[in-house]
């Protein structure tokens, strides 16, 4: 089987990186300057690995044929807490969300199918920012670990990262992970403000606010699986 892949160079990228997804395929991230002749040498030792990954994409993707439907419950694990969605079609009015009381309301011109998630997903950024700021500035201190500032965005590979500027960056869907893993991801961006790698000395660093960094780094990354479509 021949892999198809494409190269992408990023200037924060340490290491080599491989990722598969419905929508770019088989991607090969590379940090500047890298010697790009390596890159088939690379492929032919993880051809295992990117093989099982594209059976998986392909084999969910089947599923995602099926049409987006608006939640009726969208519920913040990190948090414990759960608001209902309320849809309202209409054809004169403009696109609005209200809540109130848990209770999401959408107000929805029917000729607009999309509205709705547009509208959840702005909603799902600011809640991002309300319940991930302060929460990360709390293990900030708790950890002795500071840094300067933070946002928050959506990104479909990483849940954090953190810049060279000590600027660290949540993707907003933390929000639906337990609290234990919002915890941890947390720990493990301050800790790239004293390392910028992930050498013997980071994990060793990682480990000395996490003992459990192990467990949770695996369950991280499979996390992902138990996402609503919507939010993606």
């Amino acid at each position: 089987m021949m892999i198809d892949y494409s190269v992408r160079t990023s200037s924060r990228s340490r290491h080599v990186r491989l990722s598969v997804t419905a929508r770019d395929g088989v991607v090969i991230v590379v940090p500047q300057y890298f010697d790009l002749s390596k890159i088939p040498k690379i492929v032919v030792g993880k051809e295992k690995w990117i093989k099982r990954a594209v059976q998986k994409v392909q084999s969910s993707s089947i599923h995602q044929l099926s049409p987006l439907v608006l939640p009726e419950k969208i519920y913040f694990r990190s948090i414990n807490t759960e608001y209902s969605v309320v849809v309202d079609y209409h054809t004169h009015q403009k696109n609005k969300l209200s809540v109130y009381d848990n209770i999401i309301t959408l107000s929805l011109n029917s000729r607009n199918k999309n509205a709705g998630f547009i509208l959840l997903k702005k909603w799902l950024q600011e809640k991002g920012k309300e319940i991930l700021f302060p929460w990360l500035r709390q293990v900030s201190i708790a950890h002795e670990l500071s840094y300067n500032s933070a946002t928050v965005r959506f990104q479909r590979t990483r849940w954090g990262s953190c810049s060279v500027k000590k600027n660290i960056n949540l993707n907003r869907l933390l929000v639906f992970l337990p609290s234990h893993l919002v915890e941890y991801l947390f720990i493990h961006e301050l800790c790239h403000t004293v390392e910028m790698n992930h050498s013997k000395r980071y994990w060793e660093l990682v480990e000395m606010h996490c003992p459990e960094y192990k467990l949770f780094d695996k369950e991280l990354k499979n996390v992902s699986r138990s996402l609503e479509r919507w939010v993606q």
